[in-house]
């Protein structure tokens, strides 16, 4: 089954101008389209899986209306699209801080836009698990490359990501679930620590450790953890 994208876009011309964008895009994607707040929910549909979607913040631009952070507040406390990329469309750049630090906003396009800006949001979230999003302990949303992580540590509910930009401390996932959306190259060493085996320099088995590039931290590894 192709992935499905929805848009919620007020303008017709400007819906069905996105619409000929993704349908130009090499993989079949299908386009589920709503012009309002209302009719957007009404078309949420439970047994179709959204790949992601395309929100315009103000859905009626002689007002000052967010009809559009509505429905993707709506998203963020609907546990069948809490973890969906939504990208926001918008001709007001003001709207931008908001959509970022209260919602999970995963990027955000400023009209007019071109097709390779929706080709460029659509390899990012089509790539297999290329980043994840997070909201730290602060409560900021984030979207963290993969590539960019050593390991994470479990602290409880915490989950401590230390990356090359720092430590980022998170509740939003546990390890069983980072297991299943993490690419394949980060393993469960240790109860208490997932890996990312490209940084991995060399173990050391007597005080069965494992040795981080770049970094000086070396975290323990378990008895069934067999470095390759």
């Amino acid at each position: 089954m192709n992935p499905s994208v929805f848009i919620l876009e007020d303008n017709p011309a400007f819906s069905q101008n996105l619409v000929d964008m993704i349908n130009h895009y090499p993989i079949n994607l299908n386009c589920f389209v709503a012009s309002d707040l209302n009719s957007a929910l009404k078309k949420l549909d439970d047994s179709i899986h959204y790949t992601a979607f395309f929100v315009d913040i103000a859905l009626d631009e002689t007002t000052e209306n967010k009809d559009g952070l509505a429905f993707a507040k709506y998203l963020s406390e609907n546990s069948s699209y809490r973890e969906t990329p939504v990208i926001f469309t918008t001709s007001f750049p003001h709207y931008i801080y908001e959509a970022l630090n209260q919602l999970h906003c995963y990027a955000y396009l400023l009209k007019p836009f071109r097709q390779e800006d929706v080709f460029y949001q659509l390899d990012q979230i089509l790539k297999t698990n290329c980043s994840i999003r997070l909201k730290t302990a602060d409560g900021i949303f984030m979207k963290l490359n993969t590539n960019d992580i050593y390991f994470i540590q479990a602290f409880g509910r915490n989950m401590l990501y230390a990356t090359k930009h720092g430590e980022i401390c998170s509740r939003q996932y546990t390890m069983k679930s980072l297991a299943d959306i993490l690419p394949e190259h980060f393993v469960r060493c240790h109860k208490s620590f997932i890996v990312n085996k490209k940084y991995i320099h060399s173990a050391n088995p007597k005080e069965r450790t494992l040795h981080i590039k770049e970094i000086e931290d070396d975290i323990p590894y378990g008895k069934v953890f067999y470095l390759e």
